[in-house]
């Protein structure tokens, strides 16, 4: 059946048509089901456009040869040197097509189902929600109404040259060429495991600006691929979140939401011979081997006297990418759409010196709620990219045996190194270990007390101890340990006494089982809270990944 959108103009116009209007007034007659997670993209594409639902591995609009996309914005606020700044950021990942790993195997980047059915998108954004109300509204205590979302942008997202297009040009987003390149050198990672029948270890963690995300919520559904019995979990291309938040700023709104942002990569040539991975650590490599002084200077870094051991070596980070020094973030045009995370690991003479936090826990009782699939931890160890900087300190301890010296001539640049989560660890022994500590929080975590010969206070829980093999673990997320709701301490400040609020603490989905507290420290030591706590990586799993470099 013909569309009667047969051209990209006139696709772009009616789009253009549906700015301004909420999803309610497009939807007058409630036809949709306003439950559905795709309720957004429905009443675009099957009542805005009078498109049927399909699966169709042509482009929505086959003879205007373009996709369209509904997805959702939100506003963000922050605190940024003090000021608040508040910005338009993408909802979500943008998800693409639907891999089919058989059809996909053999084929070039041009042949590929990504580049038939992606290369001329119309992308539609509406207005969402405020991000500071999303836990109000997952807990049910704020109702969101879908239908008073609003279509705030229309452009036409293009990966080619448009020739004789009619309309407004400041609607048309071309992919930048070095944009472009990155994205072929992504499809290109995912094509490789496809070909050699290795689909099974694909992760949004292993590409840049576009991803293969799953496609199911639950580990049951498994998809074929060939010349192999090992199944692969189902997956759709995709651009990632702050991919697209970088189209949203520079190019719909039409204003970089970061300040002084640059480019590590300098000339789109040198994407044509060496990754973005390659090109990001070609940089680090003239520095492997010198250590905080000859950094410092070497890049003409003034330092303070007081500067605490992290800046200083942000700051040389900085140095070293030639990024700006007006922040303590390390950024840059290539890590903000590839939302790739810096972490510097630290060393004490060849050996870790801390375990690797990634996340912390507002809430116990949401965390029970959830499954593993669509886990904050699995999401985010699924998708998350890592550039770790090695920093190995031969400082010697003080003669009070506590502290260490902080010579910088004694603190060596060791190298760096990309790192994502091997899918065979998330999906086992990560993904084993979480169950294991949430299945713990449901049905009551273990607490021992305990007092030591100084009479201080002790509480251990029945949590698993980190390790090489125990990847994964929880720990303390305060300095100050809490069994109580918050309360008001009175305190002592310059003089002054004050009440300071002690909020270190979370409840309990279920009563904690206390092993030996006595009955006069019920009230400090209550069944229903304990210390907030954070997700970590054992250090000894992190020197794994980096012992290579040393």
């Amino acid at each position: 059946m013909s569309s009667v959108y047969n051209s990209k103009e006139k696709v772009h116009k009616r789009a253009l048509e549906a700015i301004g209007k909420t999803l309610g007034e497009i939807d007058v007659k409630r036809t949709l089901n306003i439950n559905n997670k795709s309720y957004p993209g429905n009443v675009i594409e099957q009542i805005w456009f009078d498109h049927p639902a399909d699966n169709n591995a042509d482009p929505d609009f086959p003879e205007a040869g373009v996709e369209l996309k509904v997805t959702p914005i939100d506003i963000q606020t922050k605190k940024i040197n003090k000021k608040k700044i508040t910005k338009i950021i993408a909802g979500e990942r943008l998800v693409l097509n639907k891999i089919n790993y058989q059809n996909e195997f053999g084929k070039s980047f041009e042949q590929s189902s990504f580049w038939h059915k992606n290369k001329l998108i119309e992308l539609i954004q509406y207005y969402r929600r405020d991000v500071a109300d999303k836990k109000k509204i997952s807990s049910g205590e704020m109702i969101e109404d879908k239908t008073k979302f609003r279509v705030s942008y229309a452009n036409l997202l293009t990966m080619t040259e448009l020739k004789e297009f009619d309309l407004p040009k400041d609607t048309v987003i071309k992919i930048p060429e070095k944009d472009l390149e990155i994205i072929k050198q992504d499809w290109n990672k995912i094509s490789e495991l496809i070909n050699s029948s290795k689909a099974h270890q694909i992760s949004e963690g292993i590409t840049n600006y576009l991803g293969a995300c799953t496609k199911s919520t639950t580990s049951a559904v498994f998809t074929k691929q060939k010349n192999t019995t090992v199944p692969a979990k189902p997956r759709a291309y995709s651009f990632k979140a702050k991919f697209i938040n970088e189209l949203i700023n520079n190019h719909i709104i039409g204003k970089d939401h970061t300040d002084a942002i640059v480019s590590i990569v300098k000339d789109v040539s040198e994407l044509k011979s060496k990754t973005l991975e390659e090109i990001i650590l070609s940089r680090f490599k003239p520095y492997y081997g010198m250590n905080q002084n000859e950094l410092i200077q070497k890049l003409g870094i003034r330092i303070g006297k007081s500067q605490p051991q992290k800046n200083i070596n942000n700051m040389i980070i900085r140095g070293i990418l030639n990024l700006p020094t007006t922040t303590d973030e390390v950024t840059s045009e290539e890590i903000e759409k590839a939302d790739i995370s810096l972490k510097t690991v630290a060393l004490r003479n060849g050996q870790p010196k801390e375990h690797f936090k990634f996340m912390g826990i507002p809430s116990f009782i949401n965390l029970v709620n959830e499954s593993w699939e669509e886990s904050s931890v699995n999401d985010f160890l699924e998708r998350k990219k890592f550039l770790l900087l090695v920093f190995n300190d031969l400082n010697k301890k003080k003669k009070d045996g506590k502290s260490y010296e902080a010579n910088r001539e004694k603190i060596i640049f060791k190298g760096a190194t990309f790192w994502n989560m091997p899918i065979s660890d998330l999906d086992g022994t990560v993904r084993n270990i979480w169950e294991t500590e949430v299945n713990k929080m449901k049905n009551g975590v273990e607490l021992t007390f305990s007092k030591n010969d100084k009479d201080e206070i002790k509480v251990k829980n029945n949590f698993i101890k980190p390790s090489l093999e125990a990847i994964l673990h929880l720990r303390p997320d305060a300095k100050v340990a809490q069994y109580k709701s918050q309360y008001y301490k009175n305190v002592v400040d310059n003089g002054i006494p004050k009440k300071k609020l002690m909020n270190n603490a979370r409840k309990l989905p279920s009563p904690a089982k206390w092993i030996n507290r006595p009955e006069n420290e019920k009230e400090n030591f209550t069944d229903d809270y304990m210390t907030k706590q954070a997700w970590w990586l054992s250090k000894d799993y992190i020197y794994e990944q980096i012992k290579g470099m040393l």
